[in-house]
């Protein structure tokens, strides 16, 4: 294999090349693959065409991936020659513009065939235009590259660390996105690292089918096969028909897909006979997280390992769990790799095994800094270690957990909560095909713990006994205070749960609230109880099925209220009782009601 010590990427390329010429390097459905050799000639031919154009190492060249096989190629190919700048091929013309200006791009490649938006947004900062014309009766993902519009910008120096592979483009890039460097060094690291832990080398094949731009696709998905002498089967994006052709005919090792697509391919394949495995090693689950069962349940359908771990776009994969016979614990991302991990408290300091807090991470696959935005650098490395951002901890066996996202954590009343430990609590239930807990504004607390709940098909599950089973594993004050049942959740492009949009979700889609039950008319009870809430809440009329905390009633004011209720009823009801039936006007009248009753 290439050593590291000497090697820049496009050395290592044409190492693999001279090792194994004829071995397919890039394959898709209906082409002729490319081998390594065809790949490392090809780089080579495209670094004296950028060349004479004036850019080289050290060059930022943006590409929108609109021809997803010669986009794949361009991945492989053009880091050897230039600094890659992969971009969604649907964005605007003002959103291209601001990312081209933020990373100083001395050209842009944009289908021959004209009219894509890159085009208007390069003319606005005289950036050179190149057009990608396919080559369609060569090997998979070949393209031929034309100068079709010069620019002041191929008079700029180039700028950027010649050791920069790609630059990422990452948290919505509609608005400010971080720009995140990858350099070979780096990158090269963590594949290492990650061919130690999952046995990669040249007889394996990756399945792509995810998003080629984001880091999960460019890194896990394709280079990580490439880098140590794989292929990559590139597949039409999302085709789960061509995912499973192509496991049975024995074509792809392993696949390293987002949550979602696993999650699809599971409904697929429910109720059918296990498949026809091939070659197929083992599957990854990257950019998310399925539930323990629904990894079990792949593994039966496939006959193979489901693995996932942790990764970063500024660090790659930190975590990674490993293949059999190495243990594996369910709900954990495995342990480091080629790093070090620690779990830092809010004041920097770092936690025993089994506290939660920030996972941090130093090593040599965590970027230098972000580009154009040194305020945000400063905010992301404290002491030299990278802040994720993520809530973890780690077991007793030094297996790494993520609970949730620090910007996630809900404050309730000083408690911090994880939303996640929530959810999994949630979706281990009966009836709930999803859930998603979060946060709302309380007048006391800071912040009080809802969720949104997704039904199973034909599920009849109600709020009450989703809270009761919470309340069950985690205790009172993790419990949500209130559940919707809704058809649907927000999610980014990666299909994870915006959880920040949550609270305007279930207002704009109008969900009905859990406590489903028709209002009907007050009862006398009902009228006097609610008449003490009104006062220790200082609101006027309340609904007899409103909860008690949801309101801004908090655990002093409900002390306080259950001595009012014992002066004016002479019954005797506990603080954990506001909780559970009594967290209502109208649970509390039928307490009071059973506690006479008993009297």
């Amino acid at each position: 294999m290439p050593d590291l010590d000497s090697a820049t990427y496009a050395s290592h390329l044409e190492g693999w090349a001279r090792r194994q010429p004829a071995a397919p390097a890039l394959s898709a459905p209906g082409h002729r693959s490319m081998t390594f050799s065809e790949v490392s000639a090809r780089a080579v031919a495209l670094r004296g065409a950028l060349a004479a154009w004036d850019i080289g190492r050290g060059d930022v060249v943006a590409w929108p991936v609109a021809d997803r096989l010669e986009s794949a190629a361009a991945l492989a190919m053009v880091p050897a020659c230039a600094t890659l700048l992969p971009l969604p091929a649907s964005l605007t013309v003002d959103a291209y513009a601001r990312v081209l200006a933020r990373t100083r791009a001395k050209a842009v490649v944009a289908p021959a065939r004209g009219g894509h938006p890159i085009a208007e947004a390069a003319r606005r900062h005289g950036i050179a235009q190149i057009a990608m014309v396919p080559q369609p009766g060569e090997s998979a993902g070949a393209f031929a590259l034309e100068l079709a519009r010069e620019g002041p910008s191929l008079r700029q120096a180039p700028w950027i660390n010649p050791d920069v592979m790609y630059v990422s483009a990452t948290s919505g890039t509609t608005g400010h996105p971080k720009l995140v460097p990858h350099a070979w060094r780096a990158l090269w690291a963590t594949a290492r690292a990650m061919g130690e832990r999952l046995g990669f080398g040249p007889r394996d094949a990756s399945a792509h089918l995810t998003t080629l731009h984001l880091a999960n696709g460019l890194r896990t998905a394709a280079q990580l096969s490439l880098l140590h002498g794989g292929s990559v089967v590139v597949l039409p994006e999302g085709d789960l028909d061509a995912f499973l052709r192509a496991v049975e005919a024995g074509e792809v090792t392993y696949t390293s897909s987002t949550f979602a697509i696993h999650r699809e391919v599971l409904k697929r394949l429910e109720g059918r006979a296990p498949v026809a495995r091939g070659r197929l090693r083992f599957l990854r689950v990257g950019s998310g997280r399925l539930d323990p069962d629904e990894m079990d349940r792949l593994e039966a359908l496939f006959g193979v390992p489901v693995v996932t771990g942790l990764s970063t776009s500024e660090t790659g994969t930190v975590a990674q769990q490993g293949l059999p016979p190495a243990p594996r614990v369910r709900g954990s991302v495995g342990t480091p790799v080629a790093c070090e991990i620690r779990i830092a408290d809010e004041h920097g300091a770092s936690l025993p095994c089994g506290g939660i807090g920030e996972i941090q991470v130093r090593g040599p696959q965590v970027f230098g800094g972000y580009i154009d935005d040194p305020g945000l650098d400063a905010a992301a490395f404290v002491d030299g270690w990278f802040r994720s951002g993520d809530l973890g901890r780690f077991d007793e066996h030094g297996d790494l957990s993520v609970v949730g996202r620090l910007k996630e954590t809900i404050n309730r009343g000083g408690e911090k909560i994880a939303p996640l430990e929530i959810d999994a609590v949630l979706n281990a239930m009966p009836g709930v095909a999803e859930a998603a807990t979060f946060g709302v504004p309380h007048p006391t607390l800071g912040e009080e713990v809802v969720a949104a709940v997704i039904r199973a098909p034909a599920a009849t599950v109600d709020a009450g006994q989703l809270i009761a089973g919470v309340r069950a594993a985690l205790g009172e004050r993790r419990a949500p205070r209130r559940i919707w049942f809704v058809e649907s959740l927000p999610r980014t492009g990666t299909g994870k749960v915006r959880r920040s949009a949550l609270p305007d979700w279930v207002a704009s889609r109008d969900a009905a609230p859990a406590e489903e039950t028709p209002a009907a008319r007050a009862t006398p009870l009902e009228i006097a109880v609610a008449a003490l809430w009104a006062a220790m809440l200082r609101t006027g009329r309340v609904d007899v099925h409103e909860d008690f905390f949801m309101l801004g009633g908090d655990s002093l004011r409900g002390a306080k209220l259950l001595d009012q209720v014992r002066s004016a009823f002479g019954v005797e009801l506990s603080v954990q009782s506001l909780f559970g039936d009594a967290n209502t006007i109208a649970g509390m009248a039928r307490c009071i009601e059973r506690a006479r009753s008993a009297a």
